[in-house]
């Protein structure tokens, strides 16, 4: 229910420099009007410096922020007390408003009642969780912009012009006899074609928008002792990864997420890939073959002690396969440079060959920058273009895409427009949808659920 007042600490928790414990509902100035003693007075957008009491015992010292409704981050009665980063003090203050009479917020409860009081609207409201969950400047960078309603308001221009379109329709169909400018097919269908070709470029920027958000997912695959396990640890700058001169030490796949420049990458190293009766290690080999269906890109590793070998070739002709992104990199070059010339001859058909040194490091940064280039890393973050990167938003476009396209064709055969416009406005319905204009309550309390306390 809206009608109560909620509360919860919505910083860390843990021993910081201040903690913030936010009160939203009718009832948050009376409950602080019962812990806060203070010589000035509580007022609208006001810091007042007090101290929280429970009966006559000081609990903290504390800031404490007044915000009148509608004009507050929920568009409910807001109260923030900002007390030191105690843990144990900033429990003890958000005891004593529960005792008071506010109830513990559930996770993501004050960004939804901001969203049911129309403070924001839902694909603002998802950029939150995006902004707290960021690890790079790109991530955040993209979290902000749609935060400050740049998805908001393309997705609302498309859906508005649907909706004169209908109501134009409507009146022509429903209203004959009135001297109403009847709409031609043609301009109908040029009309949807526009909302259409804008749809689907924000639907094709997904592609770059999933990297963005989710990381990059790498697969290291080689022989044995190419130096696979060896990458994985310079990329993640770590011992993640056992490295001996035995081959088949590396059995089982080995995850590490790491950040390249301002780049997520999600690698996975593998076993070597040779001939074992080894049982334990078929079954890594088996599943570095499988990994190559998952992943985004694949790094093949060629050791030029050993030359190009049939089980080299074997893994190059099974990405090639798959029409797989792909970096090949010679490594060991420092030990095996004369032997460079040859195995780039026999892979002279292929791109993305770079010569390596994991021992050196040479070659490192050649390799980031492949990375960076083969995902259009770089022209992203200089780009101010709207970016999706939800996956819910892409579903929705998706399906108000199909919709637009449906009714088009409809129309282009002569089925009647009265039939496209059950489309038209299944088209503006997912629209609706994605900022939250048309939208279920089981939706809502889904995507809320994914905040942390607080928020």
């Amino acid at each position: 229910m809206l009608t109560d007042t909620i509360a919860a600490i919505s910083t860390g928790g843990n021993n910081t420099g201040i903690n913030i414990i936010r009160i939203s509902g009718e009832n948050s100035k009376k409950i602080i009007d019962e812990i806060f003693t203070a010589s000035d007075k509580l007022d609208h957008q006001k810091i007042i410096y007090g101290k929280i009491l429970d009966d006559d015992k000081v609990l903290d010292e504390v800031l404490v922020s007044y915000f009148i409704k509608p004009n507050s981050f929920t568009g409910e009665n807001v109260c923030e007390i900002n007390c030191h980063g105690g843990r144990r003090v900033t429990l003890n203050i958000l005891e004593l408003v529960i005792k008071k009479g506010a109830r513990l917020a559930g996770p993501g409860e004050f960004s939804k009642r901001a969203f049911l009081n129309g403070k924001m609207d839902l694909s603002k409201a998802e950029s939150i969780i995006d902004i707290i969950n960021a690890k790079t400047k790109l991530q955040t960078k993209i979290a902000t912009e749609q935060l400050e309603g740049g998805l908001y308001n393309i997705v609302k221009t498309e859906r508005e012009k649907l909706i004169e379109l209908l109501a134009q329709i409507e009146v022509s169909i429903d209203y004959p006899e009135y001297d109403y400018k009847e709409l031609e097919n043609n301009e109908i269908i040029n009309k949807l074609k526009d909302i259409s070709i804008n749809l689907k470029k924000y639907i094709n920027s997904y592609d770059d928008g999933k990297y963005i958000k989710d990381g990059i997912n790498v697969a290291i695959l080689g022989g044995t002792n190419a130096g696979k396990s060896s990458l994985l640890n310079i990329l993640s700058n770590s011992d993640k990864a056992i490295v001996t001169d035995i081959e088949g030490t590396t059995r089982d796949i080995v995850e590490e997420t790491v950040i390249i420049d301002d780049i997520v990458l999600n690698i996975f190293d593998t076993a070597g890939i040779r001939d074992t009766e080894d049982v334990v290690e078929k079954i890594g080999i088996k599943k570095s073959f499988a990994i190559i269906d998952k992943v985004d890109l694949i790094i093949i590793v060629i050791d030029l002690l050993k030359g190009l070998t049939e089980k080299d070739k074997e893994l190059i002709n099974k990405i090639m396969e798959k029409n797989k992104k792909y970096i090949i990199c010679l490594n060991k070059i420092d030990v095996s440079h004369e032997k460079v010339g040859k195995v780039k001859k026999q892979l002279q058909s292929f791109k993305n060959v770079i010569e390596t040194s994991f021992f050196t490091k040479e070659g490192i940064d050649t390799l980031k920058n492949k990375i960076a280039y083969m995902f259009n890393l770089e022209q992203i973050s200089n780009d101010d273009s709207i970016i999706i990167v939800n996956q819910r938003h892409k579903e929705l476009l998706d399906k108000s895409y199909t919709s637009l396209n449906k009714a088009i064709n409809e129309i282009e055969k002569n089925i009647g427009v009265d039939i496209a416009e059950i489309d038209i406005k299944n088209s503006a319905k997912y629209l609706g949808e994605i900022i939250g204009e048309e939208v279920t309550s089981d939706v809502i309390n889904k995507i809320f659920e994914k905040f942390c306390l607080g928020k």
